[in-house]
Protein backbone atom coordinates (compact mmCIF):
# COMPACT_ATOMS: atom_id res chain seq x y z
CA UNK A 1 0.00 0.00 0.00
CA UNK A 2 1.40 3.38 -0.86
CA UNK A 3 1.94 5.67 2.32
CA UNK A 4 -0.90 8.59 3.60
CA UNK A 5 -0.67 11.94 3.79
CA UNK A 6 -2.10 12.40 7.53
CA UNK A 7 -4.16 15.30 7.37
CA UNK A 8 -5.23 17.17 10.88
CA UNK A 9 -9.37 17.84 10.91
CA UNK A 10 -10.80 20.92 12.77
CA UNK A 11 -14.04 20.06 14.58
CA UNK A 12 -16.25 20.72 12.08
CA UNK A 13 -19.88 19.90 10.30
CA UNK A 14 -20.36 21.65 7.23
CA UNK A 15 -20.15 20.11 4.18
CA UNK A 16 -16.53 19.08 2.58
CA UNK A 17 -17.14 18.99 -1.48
CA UNK A 18 -14.49 16.86 -3.24
CA UNK A 19 -11.93 19.65 -3.70
CA UNK A 20 -11.50 20.71 0.36
CA UNK A 21 -8.43 19.30 1.69
CA UNK A 22 -10.63 17.35 4.23
CA UNK A 23 -12.02 15.17 1.96
CA UNK A 24 -10.58 11.91 1.07
CA UNK A 25 -11.35 12.19 -2.46
CA UNK A 26 -9.82 15.27 -3.57
CA UNK A 27 -6.50 13.43 -3.17
CA UNK A 28 -4.19 11.61 -5.94
CA UNK A 29 -2.50 9.17 -3.04
CA UNK A 30 -4.33 7.88 0.17
CA UNK A 31 -5.04 9.88 2.58
CA UNK A 32 -5.34 9.56 6.75
CA UNK A 33 -7.48 12.07 9.03
CA UNK A 34 -7.56 12.89 12.14
CA UNK A 35 -10.21 15.23 13.99
CA UNK A 36 -9.47 17.57 16.63
CA UNK A 37 -12.81 17.56 19.33
CA UNK A 38 -13.55 20.91 20.38
CA UNK A 39 -11.23 22.57 17.74
CA UNK A 40 -14.10 24.38 16.17
CA UNK A 41 -13.82 26.86 13.06
CA UNK A 42 -14.52 30.49 14.42
CA UNK A 43 -12.62 29.69 17.39
CA UNK A 44 -9.54 28.80 15.82
CA UNK A 45 -9.01 31.08 13.10
CA UNK A 46 -9.71 33.88 15.70
CA UNK A 47 -7.03 32.99 17.89
CA UNK A 48 -9.37 31.89 20.72
CA UNK A 49 -8.39 27.93 20.54
CA UNK A 50 -4.34 28.32 20.47
CA UNK A 51 -3.48 25.40 22.28
CA UNK A 52 -0.97 23.87 20.28
CA UNK A 53 -0.98 20.39 22.19
CA UNK A 54 -4.47 18.65 20.86
CA UNK A 55 -3.09 19.44 17.57
CA UNK A 56 0.48 17.71 18.41
CA UNK A 57 -1.62 15.25 19.70
CA UNK A 58 -3.44 14.61 17.02
CA UNK A 59 -0.55 14.20 14.59
CA UNK A 60 1.15 12.02 16.55
CA UNK A 61 -2.03 9.61 16.32
CA UNK A 62 -1.80 10.10 12.45
CA UNK A 63 1.97 9.27 12.53
CA UNK A 64 0.99 5.78 14.44
CA UNK A 65 -1.13 5.14 11.80
CA UNK A 66 1.20 5.26 9.10
CA UNK A 67 0.84 9.24 7.88
CA UNK A 68 4.48 9.76 6.08
CA UNK A 69 3.59 13.39 6.14
CA UNK A 70 1.22 16.05 8.01
CA UNK A 71 -0.85 18.91 6.17
CA UNK A 72 -4.22 20.44 8.02
CA UNK A 73 -7.45 22.02 7.12
CA UNK A 74 -7.67 25.49 8.05
CA UNK A 75 -4.97 27.73 7.13
CA UNK A 76 -5.04 29.47 10.69
CA UNK A 77 -2.90 26.27 11.93
CA UNK A 78 0.12 28.43 11.05
CA UNK A 79 -0.07 29.30 14.57
CA UNK A 80 1.60 25.88 15.30
CA UNK A 81 3.61 25.05 12.56
CA UNK A 82 6.80 25.52 14.75
CA UNK A 83 5.54 23.20 17.76
CA UNK A 84 4.47 20.71 15.29
CA UNK A 85 7.73 21.01 13.29
CA UNK A 86 9.42 20.49 16.73
CA UNK A 87 7.82 17.84 17.84
CA UNK A 88 7.52 15.70 14.93
CA UNK A 89 9.45 12.77 13.53
CA UNK A 90 7.84 13.34 9.62
CA UNK A 91 7.06 16.67 7.30
CA UNK A 92 4.72 19.08 8.30
CA UNK A 93 3.09 22.00 6.71
CA UNK A 94 0.33 23.62 8.55
CA UNK A 95 -0.67 26.38 5.83
CA UNK A 96 -0.19 27.40 2.34
CA UNK A 97 0.86 30.54 3.97
CA UNK A 98 4.31 29.04 4.95
CA UNK A 99 4.82 29.56 0.93
CA UNK A 100 4.27 33.21 0.43
CA UNK A 101 7.99 34.07 0.61
CA UNK A 102 8.58 31.48 -2.29
CA UNK A 103 5.70 32.28 -4.01
CA UNK A 104 6.30 36.32 -4.26
CA UNK A 105 10.19 35.30 -4.60
CA UNK A 106 8.96 33.24 -7.80
CA UNK A 107 6.86 36.33 -9.69
CA UNK A 108 9.61 38.74 -8.94
CA UNK A 109 9.25 42.28 -8.23
CA UNK A 110 6.25 43.44 -10.91
CA UNK A 111 4.18 40.59 -9.81
CA UNK A 112 2.38 40.07 -6.41
CA UNK A 113 0.68 37.19 -4.50
CA UNK A 114 -2.70 38.00 -3.45
CA UNK A 115 -4.08 35.83 -0.54
CA UNK A 116 -7.84 34.62 -0.20
CA UNK A 117 -8.46 34.39 3.50
CA UNK A 118 -11.38 33.32 5.03
CA UNK A 119 -10.80 36.35 7.58
CA UNK A 120 -8.61 38.90 6.82
CA UNK A 121 -8.70 40.37 10.48
CA UNK A 122 -7.35 37.71 11.52
CA UNK A 123 -3.90 37.58 9.91
CA UNK A 124 -2.86 39.38 12.24
CA UNK A 125 0.75 40.81 12.78
CA UNK A 126 1.58 37.74 14.82
CA UNK A 127 1.15 35.45 11.72
CA UNK A 128 2.27 37.29 9.44
CA UNK A 129 5.52 37.29 10.87
CA UNK A 130 5.47 33.59 11.01
CA UNK A 131 5.01 33.07 7.60
CA UNK A 132 7.22 36.59 6.40
CA UNK A 133 3.91 38.32 4.96
CA UNK A 134 4.32 41.68 5.11
CA UNK A 135 1.90 44.10 6.42
CA UNK A 136 1.31 45.72 2.84
CA UNK A 137 0.65 42.20 1.32
CA UNK A 138 -2.06 42.39 -0.68
CA UNK A 139 -5.19 39.87 1.30
CA UNK A 140 -8.66 39.76 0.80
CA UNK A 141 -11.74 37.99 2.29
CA UNK A 142 -15.53 37.72 1.54
CA UNK A 143 -17.79 39.62 4.02
CA UNK A 144 -18.76 37.92 7.27
CA UNK A 145 -22.36 37.65 6.00
CA UNK A 146 -21.48 36.00 2.91
CA UNK A 147 -23.03 32.46 2.16
CA UNK A 148 -19.23 30.94 2.44
CA UNK A 149 -18.22 32.37 5.58
CA UNK A 150 -21.80 31.93 7.22
CA UNK A 151 -21.59 28.23 6.46
CA UNK A 152 -17.81 27.96 7.39
CA UNK A 153 -17.31 30.06 10.49
CA UNK A 154 -20.74 30.05 11.38
CA UNK A 155 -21.84 26.64 10.44
CA UNK A 156 -25.09 28.38 9.79
CA UNK A 157 -26.48 27.78 7.02
CA UNK A 158 -25.87 24.44 4.14
CA UNK A 159 -23.03 24.94 1.91
CA UNK A 160 -24.02 25.70 -1.69
CA UNK A 161 -20.91 25.74 -3.23
CA UNK A 162 -22.13 27.08 -6.85
CA UNK A 163 -23.40 29.66 -4.78
CA UNK A 164 -19.83 29.68 -2.65
CA UNK A 165 -18.03 29.73 -6.18
CA UNK A 166 -20.05 33.21 -7.80
CA UNK A 167 -18.75 34.76 -4.49
CA UNK A 168 -15.00 33.67 -4.39
CA UNK A 169 -14.95 34.59 -8.11
CA UNK A 170 -16.56 37.72 -8.16
CA UNK A 171 -14.13 38.68 -5.28
CA UNK A 172 -11.33 37.86 -7.37
CA UNK A 173 -12.80 39.72 -9.72
CA UNK A 174 -12.56 42.84 -8.14
CA UNK A 175 -9.43 42.48 -6.48
CA UNK A 176 -8.03 42.11 -9.89
CA UNK A 177 -9.73 44.86 -11.46
CA UNK A 178 -8.07 47.24 -8.67
CA UNK A 179 -5.07 45.61 -8.38
CA UNK A 180 -3.63 44.79 -11.87
CA UNK A 181 -0.12 43.55 -10.37
CA UNK A 182 -1.38 40.49 -8.84
CA UNK A 183 0.05 37.39 -10.97
CA UNK A 184 -0.80 34.74 -8.53
CA UNK A 185 -3.33 33.75 -6.14
CA UNK A 186 -2.63 32.32 -2.65
CA UNK A 187 -5.92 30.44 -0.83
CA UNK A 188 -5.26 30.31 2.87
CA UNK A 189 -8.36 28.67 3.29
CA UNK A 190 -8.38 24.68 2.69
CA UNK A 191 -12.05 24.51 2.01
CA UNK A 192 -11.51 26.82 -1.00
CA UNK A 193 -9.96 24.35 -3.84
CA UNK A 194 -12.70 23.74 -4.70
CA UNK A 195 -13.08 27.13 -6.49
CA UNK A 196 -9.69 27.17 -7.57
CA UNK A 197 -10.01 26.27 -11.18
CA UNK A 198 -12.91 28.70 -11.66
CA UNK A 199 -10.73 31.70 -9.98
CA UNK A 200 -8.09 30.76 -12.52
CA UNK A 201 -10.08 30.43 -15.25
CA UNK A 202 -12.30 33.86 -15.02
CA UNK A 203 -9.11 35.80 -13.76
CA UNK A 204 -6.15 34.15 -15.84
CA UNK A 205 -3.93 33.66 -13.10
CA UNK A 206 -2.62 30.41 -11.40
CA UNK A 207 -3.57 29.46 -7.63
CA UNK A 208 -1.58 27.87 -4.82
CA UNK A 209 -3.71 25.91 -2.20
CA UNK A 210 -3.54 23.59 0.22
CA UNK A 211 -4.14 21.09 -2.29
CA UNK A 212 -1.25 22.20 -4.31
CA UNK A 213 0.78 22.01 -0.95
CA UNK A 214 -0.34 18.37 0.00
CA UNK A 215 0.72 17.10 -2.84
CA UNK A 216 4.39 18.76 -2.82
CA UNK A 217 3.94 17.80 0.97
CA UNK A 218 3.78 14.53 0.06
CA UNK A 219 6.49 14.07 -3.26
CA UNK A 220 8.83 15.09 -0.46
CA UNK A 221 8.12 12.65 2.12
CA UNK A 222 7.51 10.29 -0.07
CA UNK A 223 11.12 10.62 -2.48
Amino acid sequence: MAPALGIIMLDTTFTRPIGDAGNAASWPFPVLIERVSGAFAEPVVSGRFDDAQPFVDAAFKLVQRGACAIATTCGFLLRHQQPLQRELPVPVLTSTLTQFARLQAALGTEQRVAILTIDANALDASLRNLAGIGMDALVFALPRESHFVSAILGASVALDTVRAEGEWVALATACLRDHPSIGLWLFECANLPPYAAAVSRVTGLPVFDALTLGRELYAVAVS
